[in-house]
C-alpha cells in the first residue's frame, strides 16, 4: 500500500484510538495504512499524532469532536478472567474504552479494527460493527470488501452530519441576520419622524 498521500488528497480525518506500546505498532500501522488508502488522515491519537500540555482526558475531549470519525484499534492489553466460568481472555486498554465512549457522546461514527485474540468487551459490539484482522495479507484480502463498505458508510454518515451541521449553522445565521435587519428597521422606524405627526 502506498502511504505517501499529500494532505490535500485526504477526504476526511479519523481520530485513531489505540495503544502506544511498541508491540502493538505493526498492527496500528496496518490500520493506519488502510485509512490512508481510503483517503482518511489518521489524527488525534494522544501521544502518537497529538501532544499538548493538557490533562489526557481534556485533550481527548478536545480532539475527538474535530475528527470526522473515530477508529478504534483494539489490541490486547490485559488478561481477564471470568470469575464464574474461569474463562480467560485478553482485553483492551481502559483508555480505548473511554475514547469510544467519548466518540459515542460526540455522535461520531465509530469503526473498530480488532487484532485477532482481543476481547473487545460488551460496549463496542453494541455501538458498531467491527472487523477482526490477524495481520496477514490473505486475511486482509478476504475482508477488503467489508472494510471498504464499513469505511465508506462511516464517511457518508460523517459527511451527512457535517452538511447537516453546516445547514443548521447557515440557517441560524440567516435567522439571526433576518432578526437583526428586522430589529434595525423597527429601531429606524421609531427614530425617524412620522409624516402624519408633522402635518
Amino acid at each position: 500500500m502506498n502511504t505517501d498521500k499529500k494532505v490535500n488528497e485526504f477526504v476526511g480525518t479519523a481520530f485513531v484510538s489505540c495503544s502506544l506500546r511498541d508491540e502493538d505498532k505493526s498492527f496500528i500501522q496496518l490500520v493506519e495504512d488502510i485509512l490512508i488508502h481510503h483517503k482518511l488522515k489518521p489524527t488525534g491519537t494522544i501521544g502518537r499524532h497529538s501532544a499538548a500540555p493538557l490533562n489526557i482526558a481534556e485533550h481527548m475531549k478536545e480532539n475527538i469532536p474535530k475528527a470526522d470519525l473515530v477508529v478504534i484499534v483494539a489490541t490486547p492489553r490485559y488478561m481477564q478472567k471470568d470469575l464464574k466460568t474461569g474463562k480467560k481472555s485478553y482485553g483492551l486498554s481502559e483508555m480505548v474504552h473511554v475514547e469510544a465512549g467519548m466518540a459515542y457522546m460526540a455522535n461520531k461514527p465509530v469503526v473498530v479494527f480488532v487484532q485477532e485474540g482481543t476481547n473487545v468487551g460488551n460496549f463496542l459490539p453494541n455501538m458498531t460493527q467491527y472487523i477482526i484482522l490477524n495481520g496477514k495479507q490473505d486475511d486482509l484480502d478476504n475482508k477488503w470488501r467489508l472494510i471498504n463498505s464499513l469505511l465508506n458508510n462511516a464517511y457518508k454518515i460523517a459527511s451527512g452530519k457535517k452538511s447537516s451541521d453546516d445547514t443548521t449553522l447557515s440557517l441560524g445565521g440567516l435567522i439571526r441576520g433576518g432578526l437583526a435587519v428586522f430589529g434595525g428597521l423597527v429601531l429606524l422606524d421609531s427614530i425617524l419622524p412620522n409624516d402624519e405627526e408633522n402635518d
